[in-house]
């Protein structure tokens, strides 16, 4: 039996720079057990859309950098296990540099 598995994953999409208004893309990636969030879109920026911006600086869970809304709760995406289709958001879209990367501002608590 396998663990790999198929999921899709709804990023939000921004670049103030050239888009009027935002939109989201979907991408399929391949999970396995343990395979993070931050797993999918770094898969994603290497492997089918260079352009996506995201960030993760610690990539353990420490430092908040990586943290966005999936399915609407905010989340570290570096420790938190890809199971299921997701939408990925950035927690606050009023801020958004480019996609799921913010201006410096304080951040949610994480849960």
């Amino acid at each position: 039996m396998s663990d790999k598995k198929i999921v899709k994953l709804k990023v939000f999409r921004f670049d103030p720079a050239i888009d009027q208004e935002p939109h989201y893309d979907i991408f399929e990636v391949e999970t396995q057990t343990g395979y993070s969030i931050y797993n999918a879109l770094e898969y994603i920026a290497e492997n089918l859309d260079s352009t996506l911006a995201y960030y993760a600086s610690c990539r353990i869970g420490a430092c908040n950098g990586c943290v966005a809304r999936v399915n609407g709760k905010v989340v570290r995406t570096c420790t938190t296990i890809l199971t299921d289709d997701i939408t990925v958001e950035p927690v606050n879209k009023d801020k958004v540099l480019k996609d799921l990367v913010l201006k410096c501002a304080p951040l949610p608590e994480v849960m």
